[in-house]
């Protein structure tokens, strides 16, 4: 009996740790270094027209067309969303590493972190 108990409580602790996996602190600045093929056809040049991001703890900030826009956004799994709104509606970038975003649709390039 206690052998079965033994075994069961280490599986829950096993669980427990992979599924309470904690969520990459993206917060900061990131640039766009150059461009992917996550674009839209919509895109000038099928290039993105966001340049810069900046993180803080709910809400992003960036600049489109001259124009500061921001949105609070969440993580998914692997995954940023940006709840912007209007015309932009959803921002999404994957997260490569704690350094590194590949944007897609209008925000699509990759944008490393702001040293």
């Amino acid at each position: 009996m206690k052998q079965l108990l033994k075994a069961n409580l280490i599986t829950i602790i096993v669980i427990s740790l992979f599924s309470c996996s904690p969520k990459p602190k993206i917060e900061g600045s990131f640039i766009k270094v150059k461009e992917n093929e996550r674009g839209t056809n919509w895109n000038v040049f099928n290039k993105g027209l966001v340049k810069e991001l900046d993180f803080g703890e709910k809400i992003c900030r960036f600049s489109y067309f001259g124009i500061t826009m921001s949105g609070e956004y969440t993580i998914d799994n692997n995954y940023i969303y940006v709840n912007v709104g209007g015309e932009l509606g959803t921002l999404s970038m994957e997260i490569i590493d704690n350094q590194t975003l590949e944007g897609e649709g209008w925000a699509s390039g990759t944008f490393k972190k702001k040293k």
